[in-house]
């Protein structure tokens, strides 16, 4: 299925799309996942990844890579307390990455869009693909 920025984003049902990875972030891959502003994974622990994707004073979002949908790798995302700078302070427990896009698209539907083309240039670069419940496709 071909991720486009106005194919679900803001649907109620893209809720339970993920963005299933076909390759797992290291420290030789992660540039695969830099940002428009050069940001890259970074280690979490000795398993999973984080990547900052929003961040606004009202609504922070981490997009968190790990292998979280059984043993297959994926991008999920965590609402994040951050104080200070850069203290995150406290982390949700994660959900799939439309919940978190669609999260996203109530506080700033142009960031929210940001990312759906974020997700679009890693599946061309062949890092992962968007995956929906049969429901959807």
């Amino acid at each position: 299925m071909k991720l486009t920025t106005d194919m679900y984003l803001g649907n109620p049902d893209f809720d339970n799309a993920i963005f299933m990875l076909d390759v797992v972030p290291t420290t030789a891959t992660k540039h695969l996942f830099a940002t428009s502003e050069g940001l890259t994974p970074e280690p979490m622990d000795e398993v999973a990844w984080f990547l900052p994707a929003f961040l606004n004073p009202a609504y922070n979002l981490f997009f968190i890579l790990a292998p979280n949908v059984g043993a297959h790798w994926a991008i999920s995302c965590s609402q994040v307390q951050i104080e200070g700078e850069n203290q995150v302070v406290k982390m949700s427990e994660t959900v799939p990455t439309g919940m978190g896009l669609n999260a996203v698209n109530m506080v700033d539907p142009t960031a929210a869009i940001t990312l759906v083309n974020y997700l679009t240039t890693m599946e061309t670069r062949g890092v992962g693909r968007l995956v929906l419940p049969p429901e959807l496709s």
